[in-house]
C-alpha cells in the first residue's frame, strides 16, 4: 500500500474514531431538556443519556461476531455512522419524550458498533509495527471528537433544547470519508490445526474476558471522578462553570497520553498498563484530600493520562492474544465491559454507601484509591511471574 493510500486509510479510521465519544454530545443539554419536560422525573430524564449505553452492549457483541465474516467491515462501519447521524439527530423533530427515548435507543445501535470496529480496523489495516502509535493517535482523535461534539451540543442547546441533537449530524462527514477511503480489510485465513486441516472455529482466549472484566472494574472506579465532580467542587465553593473547566482537563490529559502512547508502549510493553494505574491512583488521592481547584485540575489530567494508557494497553494486549479474524469480537467483549461498568457504577457505590450511612462523596475516591492500588499490585505480581507474549506489542497468529 502506497504512503498516500495508507494516509487516506488512517483518515477514514480516525474519522470513524472521532464519533466514538459521541454519547456525551447532549450532556450539556440535560438540564435544558429537563426544562422542556417538567413532568419527567430526573431519573427518567437521565435515560436520554443511559439508554444508548445499554443498547450498545448487546449490539457491540453482535457486531463483533459478524464483522469480517457474514458482514463486511465496510458495511458495518457505514451502517454505524449513518445510524449515529440520523437517529442521533431525529429528536430535533420530536416532542414526545417516549419517542425521544426510542430514537436514543436507535442511536445506541450505531454507537455500539463504532468503538469496537474502530479498534478492529486498526488491527486489520495497520502494519503491526505501527499499531501502537496509531492506537495512541486514535485515542487523541477520540478525545478531540468528544470535545467538539460536546461543545457543539452545548452551543446548540443555548438556542433550544432540541437543537443539541443536531450535533450528531456531523457524523455524515464521517460517513462520506469512510465511504470513499476505507478499504475492506483482507480476510484473514484461520490457522490450520495439527492435522493440517483448518479449524472451523477459533476459541476466544479467556484473557479477553479478563480484560473486559478489568475494563468494567476500572470504569466503575473512575465514573465518580466524572459524574460527581461538580458536586464535590461545590464543597470548596466552586461553581458549575469551574467544574466544566476541571472536567475538560481529563480530556487534555488523555490527549497528551495518546500522543506519546506509541513510544511508551514500545519501550515498556505491558508495563504501560501499570503506569496507567499509577496515574489513576494519583488522581484518586488528589480528589480525596484536595481543597484547591488547581489540584483538582491536576487530578483530572492524571485521570485522563491513566485512562488513555490503560485503555490503549488493554486493546493492544488483547489484540496480541487473538487471531486477526477474532479482533472484532475481542474488542466488542472489552467495550461491553466498559459500558456495563459505567452503567453499574452508581448502583455499586449506592449498595456500599447507603447501608453504611456514608454521605461524603469523597468516599468514592477513597475506595477508588484502594481499588486501583489492589489492581496495580495484582498486575505487578502477574507480570513478574508470567512470560511476555511472543509478540507483545503486535499480534499472535493463532489464539493462545
Amino acid at each position: 500500500m502506497s504512503e498516500k493510500r495508507q494516509s487516506l486509510v488512517l483518515l477514514a479510521i480516525f474519522s470513524f474514531g472521532f464519533l466514538a465519544m459521541g454519547i456525551g454530545t447532549i450532556t450539556p443539554a440535560i438540564a435544558t431538556i429537563g426544562g422542556a419536560f417538567p413532568a419527567i422525573s430526573f431519573s427518567t430524564l437521565l435515560l436520554v443519556s443511559t439508554i444508548p449505553a445499554l443498547v450498545s452492549i448487546p449490539v457491540s457483541i453482535l457486531g463483533g461476531s459478524v464483522a469480517g465474516k457474514s458482514v463486511k467491515y465496510r458495511t458495518l462501519a457505514l451502517f454505524a455512522t449513518l445510524v449515529f447521524s440520523i437517529a442521533g439527530a431525529i429528536p430535533y423533530y420530536l416532542q414526545d419524550f417516549n419517542q425521544i427515548l426510542l430514537a436514543r435507543g436507535l442511536f445506541g445501535l450505531g454507537l455500539g458498533l463504532i468503538m469496537p470496529l474502530n479498534s478492529a480496523l486498526i488491527f486489520n489495516l495497520v502494519p503491526e509495527d505501527k499499531q501502537a502509535s496509531v492506537m495512541g493517535i486514535n485515542s487523541v482523535v477520540m478525545n478531540i471528537g468528544g470535545i467538539v461534539l460536546q461543545l457543539l451540543g452545548g452551543v446548540l442547546a443555548s438556542i433550544g433544547w432540541n437543537y443539541s441533537f443536531l450535533a450528531h449530524a456531523l457524523g455524515i462527514i464521517t460517513f462520506i470519508i469512510v465511504l470513499v477511503f476505507l478499504p475492506e480489510p483482507q480476510k484473514q485465513e484461520i490457522p490450520a490445526g495439527t492435522d493440517g486441516v483448518a479449524k472451523e472455529k477459533l476459541k476466544m482466549p479467556g484473557s479477553v474476558f479478563g480484560w473486559s472484566l478489568l475494563f468494567g472494574i476500572v470504569t466503575i472506579l473512575d465514573y465518580p471522578s466524572l459524574t460527581n465532580m461538580s458536586s464535590v467542587l461545590l464543597t470548596i465553593k466552586a461553581n458549575a462553570a469551574v467544574a466544566g473547566v476541571v472536567l475538560m482537563f481529563m480530556t487534555v490529559g488523555g490527549m497528551a497520553a495518546g500522543a506519546i502512547f506509541g513510544n511508551v508502549y514500545q519501550k515498556f510493553g505491558r508495563q504501560t498498563l501499570s503506569i496507567g494505574l499509577v496515574f489513576f491512583i494519583v488522581s484518586q488521592v488528589i480528589f480525596s484530600f484536595s481543597q484547591s481547584v488547581t489540584l483538582f485540575i491536576i487530578g483530572e489530567a492524571c485521570l485522563g493520562v491513566g485512562l488513555t494508557l490503560s485503555m490503549s494497553s488493554i486493546y493492544m494486549l488483547a489484540g496480541a492474544s487473538v487471531h486477526p479474524s477474532q479482533t472484532p469480537m475481542a474488542m466488542s467483549i472489552i467495550v461491553s465491559g466498559m459500558n456495563l461498568g459505567g452503567f453499574l457504577s452508581g448502583y455499586f457505590y449506592a449498595a456500599i454507601m447507603e447501608p453504611l450511612h456514608i454521605t461524603t462523596l469523597r468516599f468514592q475516591y477513597y475506595f477508588g484509591t484502594g481499588g486501583y492500588l489492589a489492581i496495580l499490585v495484582f498486575f505487578l505480581i502477574l507480570f513478574a511471574v508470567k512470560k511476555p507474549l511472543p509478540l507483545e506489542a503486535g499480534r499472535q497468529t493463532p489464539a493462545q
